[in-house]
């Protein structure tokens, strides 16, 4: 999958909705190569839509704790990432969110679309 080729670009902010089966490992690995297209096309915005997306597993705090260090790793400090997810995979507590900005990276996630790119446009 070309990553570049999914992205979609409108007023600044980059939009990445991935869809079809795969493994939170995989997810996870896509969603840093968007993230790292963006840095490198100097895109400071970046909605990523996962909820379609299908089975994967409701990630554990130390798969969150992994994938929020590999995407502040990709966004090397350029890129702010709103990420839109079904409710179960959502930890209420934002524990990814948290160690996100441990790790300098400024994003959130969200449950609709719409919210998260009013987010965004802030």
């Amino acid at each position: 999958m070309n990553i570049v080729d999914k992205l979609e670009l409108r007023d600044g902010i980059a939009s990445y909705r991935p869809h079809g089966p795969s493994s939170l490992t995989a997810a996870v690995d896509l969603i840093a190569l968007a993230i790292g297209r963006c840095r490198d096309r100097e895109i400071g915005k970046l909605l990523v839509n996962a909820t379609g997306l299908s089975g994967i597993a409701v990630p554990s705090l130390v798969d969150r704790f992994l994938a929020v260090e590999e995407w502040a790793s990709a966004a090397d400090g350029v890129v702010i990432v709103a990420l839109v997810a079904h409710t179960e995979h959502i930890d209420p507590n934002r524990f990814g969110v948290k160690v996100a900005a441990h790790f300098g990276l400024i994003c959130d996630v969200f449950t609709a679309e719409a919210e998260a790119l009013a987010w965004l446009e802030l």
